[in-house]
């Protein structure tokens, strides 16, 4: 039946199973249920948009929400209700661990907690300078690139306690970190 213009159905509209309530010229939206699951397609052009005045919440049957999409206040990613990933002014905010392949951390990071390093752990830091591993239950820091490897301790400015360099040599500073006080010549062996 074609109709011009609006159909009400006060009494509901019923479509059988793979029944599609479908729109636009080519059935670009469609609306079904398979027997075993429902779809919201869109199989046309263009982008699919959820839109609401205020927030979109994704639940089941009205227990536990799954994600809340509130447009001025961002995104919330629950688990069992309770929310684990959130979008921020500045980023986003994780509760609890977050498990991934592989992690990339463009710029300065603050870490307030601690890092548990297991066996096979390896991380390069400032272009592939310096290593941190571990390898069958030693701990090692490695410098690449030829630079000298120097520790420092921090009391308003930096200042050195140990350098060793390159060629082995071990320089061992004062108070004040400006003067090395006892030095190790790798190659006189003194």
């Amino acid at each position: 039946a074609t109709f011009a213009g609006e159909i009400t159905a006060n009494g509901g509209i019923a479509l059988g199973d793979n029944d599609k309530a479908t729109f636009g010229a080519g059935d670009d939206l469609q609306i079904f249920h398979s027997g075993a699951h429902s779809f919201i397609s869109d199989v046309g052009t263009g982008n699919l948009y959820l839109q609401a005045a205020d927030s979109i919440i994704v639940r089941t049957a009205g227990v536990n929400v799954s994600a809340t999409f509130t447009p001025t206040a961002g995104v919330d990613l629950n688990y069992t209700g309770s929310t684990k990933l959130a979008t921020t002014a500045t980023g986003i905010d994780v509760t609890g661990q977050a498990t991934m392949d592989g992690l990339v951390v463009d710029g300065t990071s603050d870490l307030n907690g601690t890092i548990t390093v297991g066996t096979t752990y390896t991380t390069d830091i400032t272009g592939n300078d310096v290593s941190f591993f571990r390898n069958n239950g030693t701990s090692y820091i490695r410098q690449r690139g030829g630079q000298a490897l120097v520790l420092t301790t921090n009391d308003g400015s930096d200042r050195q306690r140990i350098n060793i360099a390159n060629n082995g040599d071990i320089s061992f500073y004062e108070d004040t970190g400006t003067t090395p006080k006892l030095f190790w010549d790798a190659s006189a062996e003194s």
